[in-house]
Parts: structure tokens; C-alpha cells; sequence
């Protein structure tokens, strides 16, 4: 797996325009910012992408979610988490058979970007 540290903008859009898969490390202030890069990288290229999120990692690293949940009264978190899968469905079924997958890894600070095709 290729590696890119930080945003380095000249590398993600060689690498997307090699259709190439890899991983963006280091971007503990970035993050937002790196997600809206490498997507516009995609899109300029007439490619089309899913972004997710890394949910495994959050659980393994002590359940962030997990966390947030059981504060919150069981309503709530049922109306919660139905709109969040509702969302994430609705998401998915827009970017249909995306070129590229992006993974959001929220607890390592890293994207792992995966071309599909």
C-alpha cells in the first residue's frame, strides 16, 4: 500500500490519475480537508466515489460511539442510530458502483483510499 504523508497535493492526483490505491497518514488538524481534496481529485478525473467511515477502528479503540450511545436515553439512540443508517443507505445507493472507495479512519488519522474497478 502506498503511503502519503499529509497533504501532499501532487501526489494524491498522480496517484488517482493512476487509479491507484493508498493511504493518507498524518492529518491530525487536516481531516475534513484531506476527505474534500482526495474527493476532488476523484471527481476532476470524471470518477465517482463513496466515502465511509471506519467504524471497526472506533470500536477496537474503546467504542467512541459505543460511548456517545449509552449516555443518551434508549429513544434517542434508536432515533439516532435509524437516521444515521437511513442516511449511510441513501448515501450508498447514490454513489452506486463507485471507482474509488475512501475510508475514513477517525481514531488513526488516515484515509485509506481504495480504487474498485
Amino acid at each position: 500500500m502506498i503511503v502519503v504523508t499529509g497533504l501532499n497535493d501532487a501526489q494524491i492526483e498522480d496517484l488517482v490519475r493512476r487509479k491507484a490505491s493508498f493511504e493518507i497518514h498524518g492529518l491530525r488538524g487536516n481531516f475534513m480537508a484531506g476527505i474534500k481534496l482526495v474527493e476532488t481529485k476523484i471527481e476532476s478525473q470524471g470518477l465517482k466515489c463513496r466515502v465511509k467511515s471506519d467504524v471497526k477502528s472506533a470500536v477496537v479503540q474503546g467504542g467512541a460511539l459505543g460511548a456517545v450511545f449509552t449516555v443518551l436515553t434508549t429513544p434517542a439512540t434508536l432515533t439516532i442510530a435509524t437516521l444515521t443508517a437511513a442516511a449511510g443507505v441513501g448515501h450508498t445507493l447514490v454513489t452506486y458502483n463507485p471507482d474509488y472507495e475512501i475510508l475514513k479512519d477517525y481514531v488513526n488519522k488516515k484515509l485509506r483510499i481504495t480504487y474498485k474497478k
